[in-house]
């Protein structure tokens, strides 16, 4: 199941994650984004932008992960309901 459940995240990110993001929701709340974090980096300090850096990895690695997980859930309920 791992190596299965591998592939079709793998595949599900590559292939299908962009078209699921295409709503006006999402393009309202990431408009313009980068640049307002670019502008509120110009603000910190050395050592503020560092210690924001590891945060930001830890937070984009927990999220990664939970990413997985509700893609796996989602997997085995599927699983479940096709040996209905």
């Amino acid at each position: 199941m791992n190596s299965l459940a591998d592939v079709l995240y793998n595949y599900a990110q590559e292939h299908r994650v962009a078209d699921r993001l295409q709503t006006r929701e999402y393009r309202r709340l990431s408009s313009g984004l980068e640049e307002e974090w670019e502008t509120f980096r110009t603000t910190l300090t050395a050592e503020q932008e560092r210690r924001l850096e590891l945060l930001l990895a830890r937070q984009f690695e927990a999220g990664c992960l939970e990413d997985r997980a509700s893609f796996l859930a989602g997997v085995s309920v599927g699983r479940e309901l096709a040996r209905l």
